[in-house]
């Protein structure tokens, strides 16, 4: 990767970090997210009902405080091709115009790798898997989800979640991967945030928290460091 800034797998979420940063400084968004990512993929687990964001930022929300947030739903339009990266990269740019260069070139960098990296393949491992045979569709809709958080300091960060079913099984890289109106089921949700850490709310919780997820550490987290 370049300098525009470190980038780190934390399970379905690609974490962009400000490179002259320590990714040890970091530490509570890591663990605080891969937390919620965990709480919130059990309880659609136990419940398919559940709204898995919701999920999500109900753990979040008690120590990370978004103070600006915002959905939107629509559907692909007939004729239109549209793609994961283009979907976030809109949704920085409208909303975070002072780190909207930086990031959006991150991410144009991080769809031009191959999906063979061991960044992507981990995240790819955390979002839909189901084998198909080239050229094979899916035997049901699955629900993708992607979350990409864009960090300005350990304690404040700006967020995009990305949500869709599809009958398309994903690329190895999904994020240029291109979807017409007829390979997306219903609408896409598209939810964005900005939000501070809460020291008060967070340092009662900060170790107990980092216990709880330093076993799954090995299985979704990893920094990505391939140049391009």
């Amino acid at each position: 990767m370049n300098h525009e800034y470190s980038v780190v797998v934390v399970g379905a979420c690609l974490m962009l970090l400000p490179p002259a940063d320590n990714t040890a400084d970091y530490s509570d968004l890591i663990n605080s997210v891969l937390l919620s990512q965990l709480a919130a993929s059990q309880k659609v687990k136990k419940s398919p009902n559940t709204d898995w964001y919701d999920a999500y930022m109900q753990l979040l929300d008690g120590y990370w405080l978004r103070y600006a947030r915002m959905r939107q739903d629509w559907a692909v339009t007939e004729g239109n091709v549209e793609s994961i990266d283009e979907w976030i990269k809109d949704a920085i740019s409208h909303n975070d115009t002072e780190i909207a260069d930086s990031a959006l070139a991150t991410l144009q960098q991080l769809a031009q790798l191959s999906g063979a990296e061991p960044g992507m393949v981990l995240l790819r491992a955390h979002m839909p898997t189901t084998a198909t045979l080239p050229g094979e569709s899916l035997v049901a809709d699955e629900t993708v989800r992607l979350l990409v958080i864009v960090a300005s300091s350990p304690t404040c960060i700006s967020s995009v979640f990305v949500e869709f079913k599809t009958h398309v099984p994903l690329e190895p890289n999904p994020l240029p991967q291109r979807f017409e109106a007829q390979n997306v089921q219903g609408s896409v949700c598209l939810r964005y945030a900005k939000a501070s850490l809460s020291e008060t709310l967070y340092k009662p919780v900060r170790e107990a928290i980092a216990s709880k997820v330093a076993a799954r550490h090995g299985a979704h987290v990893l920094k990505m460091t391939q140049d391009l």
